[in-house]
């Protein structure tokens, strides 16, 4: 994928969308016309307080999780009283400067009426209900006028492409779908010309307050709108997503069961209408609204997408959770790939619906699997809800088809079953980036998407060679199926790799009936795969409609709002703390924004975050050098290959005896001496003469480089660790700690970089040409009087087998440890040659019971054959896999 796609964006130049019709002042310029008004002299901008460092202290206070009664305890100790001349002296007169702060919208409270059985004497047969709410037209209002977003921020469809012919499109952000393009500009447009369209994003999620004891439980609303990034959205720091309202969580205890869940589900719907209802005329009809660059545009806020698990899905359709929220299909038919599933269509299910609350339930009513609601959606304009749920990665894929379902069967089918599994989790190799499953994967009690995402890695090598090959390609689809849904831009290429997953899927699932570990496919989460690709084209990329965004808010949004309350009445407590916290963000936004000249703004739409500084220099207190290498031969695309490495060795004077024993370079002097003589230099010999086992170098444990950026997967610039560590044995109270050799992908030998991509014959070069899997064994620096022979530290690499060997059945290349007159082939190489790290998986075959000596830290040295980990890491993923099989696609057609 080019790093500078072609850009289209002539709807906005040509002003048949997003057009100004005026200038007006944005959310903070109004601001601070207010304060001027009010006296705020501009050298002190943080009044009511009485200066910055007053200022700082009380955004620590509100920032620090502290309840009421500790915030008062704080300002009353007589250190805080004597020493520091703060304007406030206890909890109330803090809060009131808090409150003088400028606001954006409030919150009301409206109260639902149920009525249920009559009670005891003395008490009412009405059950009544909160609804706390903001006005979502005045959230939009102050996200599209903050200028913390003014250069992310988009009025009109763009489109970019591979070409410049504009034929090959890349899908990213929901501006490139093809809804908001059909909403807003298509012939068949539902909205004027000019007019600015504000896709709305709805996610909803109840989540449980209390940890330990009681039933305390919220149902937040959470907004944000399309016009903002994905990545801006899913950041909690970039505060683009907003609490809109809470839910109330109704038990209906005093209802009989046989009516409970219909009233509660009807009071979702009765809350959502009343939450929304500021919509429907927005919608119809547009506001005009002071955008983050000063213009003003007629915005028209239209319920786009809505984030939420399955469960929650269903609630939204007004269907049953045993029927698919989006289609048609039948709850039998789950399991069967279909081409064209039947849309749910929202007039005709509103027809069905209406008719069935006047008491006349057609045929129709229930195949669609739907229920007797009044649905909130019903006025909202332009809006097909059964089209704006969107793919849920956490719930639907991590958690349900890979956790729930495919581990489950797949370790059923293995030899060994589930301790098996355990076992090669125990024994798989150590690295940075994957989680060390020490004890196995049965005995986790609490799973998390991090811990679905971790066993993800490297669950396709576990169950190789130890299953049914249907086993093994039924769980290889699902994995990539995973990572290719994960992307973060999509072309029709990876689009097709995605779908071709779900077939591969669906081709040999039946290995797990044959085996008698399950029955039938008819799983919502299951068939919900289906409607990815459709979704992505609507509404671009699926990462940008996690509910993993939402769960993420609870912490900010509910828990720590409930742990600053008293427990009691505790809604409207967490509603005042989200006030004040918001009062506190934007207040700081402000001050920044006028510390910046009045032009604050977070990184612009080609900006990239910069990378951490190594760790390294580390836990020691190193310091670190930065160096560029020359020109990389990589395939893949980075801006500048550098790397980081600490001023000051760990290991400063260390002897070649130390180097061969401890760090395991058996044949360092004869590597070296090839490396040495291959330079050419002048004094050669005169130096490789006085090196012996006692000759010192300069070790280091590790150094940092830069990833190659891979906008499929990523648009900012990771590091990468490669490490060389020793192991080192235990003393007085420090515990052993193992070694770290980290295996590489390096290139052995000289590759030309002016090298044509394609060879004469039109089949594109191998992705891997010219690189080899090895293990570092040892990082140096030549001496000041041989820096001739090379600028950058050198590694010592024990290599493996070239990628001759690839194994269809899991789509992994496989390789050996090398070896050369009965020993382990290695040479020196610069540590520019590195490219990444990799990671090895031991081929243990069908069952390893009796190698009960393997253990994670020697298993790289006991094992005989591995596969190269195609799942470490999304850019993996992109390097092995996808750009491996369009290779071997293009290959198999042009021969």
């Amino acid at each position: 994928m080019p790093k500078n796609p072609f850009l289209d964006d002539h709807w906005y130049t040509s002003g048949q969308a997003g057009a100004a019709t005026g200038r007006g002042r944005t959310l903070f310029e109004v601001m601070h016309e207010e304060r001027v008004q009010e006296g705020v002299e501009a050298d002190a901008p943080w009044v009511p307080f009485a200066s910055e460092e007053e200022w700082g202290l009380a955004q620590w206070m509100m920032h620090s999780g502290l309840s009421q009664s500790e915030i008062d305890r704080y300002l009353k100790l007589d250190i805080i009283q004597n020493r520091l001349p703060l304007s406030f002296k206890d909890k109330r007169a803090f809060f009131k400067k808090i409150d003088s702060l400028p606001r954006g919208p409030g919150w009301q409270c409206e109260l639902f009426e149920l009525q249920c059985e009559e009670r005891s004497e003395g008490e009412s047969g009405v059950e009544v209900f909160e609804l706390w709410k903001r006005n979502p037209v005045e959230c939009i209002r102050e996200l599209l006028s903050n200028p913390t977003f003014k250069d992310n921020l988009r009025y009109a469809p763009e489109q970019r492409y591979e070409d410049d012919r504009g034929e090959r499109p890349v899908l990213g952000e929901m501006w490139s779908g093809a809804w908001w393009e059909r909403v807003q500009v298509s012939k068949r447009k539902l909205l004027p010309k000019g007019a600015t369209l504000v896709p709305v994003i709805l996610a909803s999620d109840k989540t449980q307050l209390s940890n330990f004891s009681g039933d305390k439980s919220a149902w937040p609303v959470y907004l944000t709108i399309g016009n903002i990034p994905k990545s801006l959205r899913r950041s909690p720091s970039s505060h683009a997503t907003v609490l809109l309202g809470y839910l109330p969580v109704a038990k209906l205890e005093s209802v009989p069961k046989a009516k409970r869940a219909v009233l509660a589900y009807q009071l979702f719907h009765d809350c959502m209408r009343s939450l929304l209802e500021p919509l429907v005329e927005a919608g119809r009809k547009g506001v005009e609204v002071v955008c983050a660059d000063g213009y003003v545009r007629r915005a028209h806020p239209i319920v786009a997408a809505y984030v939420a698990d399955h469960p929650e899905q269903c609630l939204v359709a007004c269907c049953q959770e045993n029927h698919c929220p989006k289609c048609l299909v039948q709850p039998n038919k789950r399991g069967v790939p279909v081409d064209l599933p039947v849309m749910r269509d929202p007039e005709k299910m509103l027809a069905m619906i209406c008719s069935a609350l006047e008491g006349n339930k057609g045929p129709g009513f229930a195949e669609a699997g739907l229920r007797s609601i009044h649905p909130f959606w019903a006025n909202l304009p332009h809006c097909d809800i059964f089209t704006c749920l969107t793919p849920d990665l956490l719930h639907q894929l991590h958690k349900g088809v890979f956790k729930d379902h495919t581990v489950k069967w797949a370790t059923a089918c293995m030899d060994g079953k589930e301790d098996e599994v355990n076992r090669r989790f125990r024994t798989m190799p150590l690295h940075p980036d994957l989680r060390h499953f020490k004890k196995g994967i049965s005995l986790v009690s609490q799973w998390t998407g991090n811990e679905y995402k971790q066993m993800e890695k490297v669950f396709l090598g576990v169950v190789a060679g130890a299953a049914d090959p249907d086993v093994v390609k039924a769980v290889r689809a699902v994995l990539d199926f995973v990572y290719y849904a994960h992307y973060e831009a999509h072309t029709e290429d990876s689009l097709s790799c995605l779908q071709d997953a779900w077939i591969r899927f669906h081709l040999h699932k039946h290995g797990f009936v044959r085996l008698g570990v399950c029955d039938d496919f008819n799983i919502p989460k299951l068939h919900s795969m289906s409607h990815y690709i459709d979704s992505i084209r609507l509404f671009g990329l699926a990462d940008g409609y996690n509910t993993e965004g939402p769960e993420r808010l609870h912490i900010d949004f509910a828990k720590l709002g409930y742990r600053a309350s008293n427990r009691k009445q505790y809604i409207q407590q967490m509603t005042t703390w989200m006030e004040r916290q918001d009062a506190v963000r934007r207040f700081d936004q402000y001050l920044q924004w006028l510390k910046a000249g009045h032009n604050s703004q977070l990184p612009s739409r080609s900006g990239d975050n910069n990378t951490e500084e190594a760790e390294d220099a580390e836990k020691d207190g190193e310091e670190v050098e930065q160096e560029t290498a020359p020109e990389s031969h990589a395939r893949a695309d980075v801006d500048s290959e550098e790397y980081t490495i600490s001023k000051r060795p760990a290991f400063p004077s260390t002897s070649v005896k130390t180097i061969t024993e401890e760090f395991g370079a058996l044949d360092f002097i004869r590597c070296l001496e090839d490396f040495v003589t291959k330079t050419a230099a002048s004094n050669a010999h005169s130096f490789l003469r006085v090196v012996n086992m006692y000759t010192t170098f300069s070790v280091y444990k590790q150094f940092k480089k830069r990833l190659p950026r891979m906008s499929q997967v990523s648009k900012t610039l990771a590091m990468d660790s490669i490490r060389a560590i020793p192991a080192k044995s235990a003393g007085g109270l420090r515990p052993a700690t193992p070694s770290q050799f980290s295996t590489v992908l390096a290139r052995e030998g000289v590759v030309d970089s002016t090298q044509d991509s394609e060879r004469e014959d039109g089949i594109s070069s191998h992705p891997l040409d010219g690189m080899t899997v090895g293990q570092v064994r040892l990082l140096f620096r030549l001496s000041s009087n041989m820096e001739h022979v090379s600028k950058h530290p050198l590694a010592y690499i024990e290599w493996y087998t070239p990628f001759h060997r690839y194994d269809d059945l899991t789509g992994m290349f496989s390789v050996a440890p090398s070896q050369r007159l009965h020993r382990r082939r290695a040479s020196i190489i610069p540590i520019t040659s590195i490219v990444r790290t990799c990671h090895l998986i031991p081929a243990w075959g069908r069952v390893h019971v009796a190698r009960t000596d393997w253990t994670s830290e020697n298993v790289l040295q006991r094992c005989d054959r591995f596969y190269v980990n195609a799942y470490l890491r999304h850019s993996d993923f992109v390097l092995f896999r996808q750009l491996v099989d369009n290779w071997r696609r293009s290959r198999s057609i042009t021969v």
